[in-house]
């Protein structure tokens, strides 16, 4: 929120306490032993400011909750947030002071059990029309947030000290903030606007867990690169080209590790991934691509697959269609074999340092060359549609990718 959103809530606030701009004829003004000040409003400003209300389940959300965390109105309710691991927690505070002079300083404090919440800052007395005045206080934390994925708690004992000239400091007690909730993220969630992407606690809760088992045995401090990949790893380990979920409810995916024939398909596991890595702020950019190929350049990787026009061929009496064929085919890809035909590979995109990388859904695997997703598959045929058996049938083998005696390319380094 703005510095002028915030004056706009003081206002507010003022207004609901009953606190007016102009007063027809003050009483005399107290002594400085008798001055009184409170917190009034609580903004974590290094806070996304995304975070929604949980809906029913993992497809919907509720509202978002407000910029400002903690008011005085409600002290018992106190805003979830997200924010970026490893960065120093930053908020701002309304103080309302009872008469002191314009220019005074205050100097506020916040000491909490976990350090990264022990927040200190000075600000100074404002003008604001009337009994009380107000200041609005900048604090910071001294210590990092952890480096980690994880829901942090925490609560806040607030004092202050005012400091005006040519009277001894006073100090004030301003009260606790208990039940602060914090996720912790890589950084900014993105498209935190769209629904499927949207950020909840719910959400979270189930992007941490995903994460934290597909890390289970990655090594200490896994690089960016290496976290996009136990995460498609773990998820591609429950593949059925059979199960299309969209985007915008691919949250369900892990209920269909359950299913007699667990899994979905490789465009449905990108759905699911790409959710987590939006969720979780996964630095450098992530996207989604269709790779498939044509019949006069097939060693060559384009995208596009899905919103691609069908290669259709006469050979002899059969009309036939292209398709890239995998290892459900009954012979491997070559002519004869049944089934196992694909139009496209869904791959996440990352684009890290310099580099990009394309993960196919589905598998284990991750290449730095775009070209090699077509290896994947067996080959790159032309397939008949067979009316009595219900299944595309191969005709002939326009490019065999990897025999039937060898397996897919092995990973590329990964940094």
């Amino acid at each position: 929120m703005s510095r002028s959103g915030f004056v706009c809530l003081i206002s507010s606030l003022m207004s609901g306490l009953g606190v007016h701009s102009a007063v027809a004829a003050s009483p005399p003004r107290p002594g400085f032993h008798d001055v009184q000040a409170r917190m009034v409003a609580l903004e974590f400003t290094s806070d996304h400011n995304l975070m929604c209300r949980d809906g029913n389940d993992l497809l919907t959300h509720g509202e978002r909750y407000p910029d400002v965390e903690w008011t005085s109105k409600q002290p018992q309710l106190v805003a979830p947030m997200s924010h970026t691991q490893a960065r120093l927690v930053e908020a701002r505070l309304l103080v309302h002071l009872s008469w002191v002079p314009v220019g005074s300083k205050i100097r506020v404090v916040g000491t909490s059990q976990n350090d990264a919440f022990t927040l200190e800052g000075t600000g100074a007395v404002e003008e604001s029309g009337g009994d009380p005045r107000k200041a609005i206080v900048v604090v910071k934390g001294k210590k990092l947030l952890p480096a980690q994925m994880r829901k942090v708690e925490a609560s806040i004992d607030w004092s202050a000290t005012l400091e005006v000239p040519g009277e001894s400091p006073k100090p004030f007690d301003l009260g606790t903030v208990d039940g602060i909730v914090c996720y912790l993220t890589r950084g900014t969630p993105r498209r935190g606007n769209e629904t499927p992407t949207a950020v909840t606690q719910m959400r979270l809760r189930e992007s941490y867990s995903r994460l934290a088992t597909a890390l289970e045995n990655a090594p200490e401090n896994p690089s960016p690169v290496a976290i996009v990949h136990a995460l498609t790893s773990y998820c591609g380990k429950w593949y059925n080209p059979k199960v299309h979920i969209d985007r915008a409810e691919a949250w369900k995916v892990p209920l269909t590790w359950r299913y007699r024939y667990p899994g979905a398909s490789c465009i449905t596991i990108c759905n699911f991934c790409s959710l987590i890595f939006d969720q979780i702020g996964m630095e450098g950019d992530i996207s989604q691509a269709e790779i498939f190929a044509t019949p006069d350049q097939p060693t060559v990787a384009r995208e596009g697959g899905v919103e691609s026009e069908d290669f259709i061929r006469q050979i002899g009496s059969y009309q036939c269609q292209l398709f890239l064929a995998d290892d459900r085919n009954t012979r491997l890809g070559q002519v004869g074999g049944w089934g196992g035909m694909n139009h496209y590979e869904g791959c996440i995109v990352y684009k890290y340092n310099g580099k990009t990388f394309w993960f196919p859904g589905g598998t284990d695997r991750v290449y730095d060359d775009r070209n090699t997703v077509l290896y994947i598959f067996r080959t790159l045929v032309w397939a008949r549609w067979d009316n009595y058996r219900q299944e595309w049938q191969v005709v002939q083998v326009v490019k065999t990718y990897t025999p039937p005696r060898s397996g897919a390319p092995g990973n590329c380094e990964i940094p």
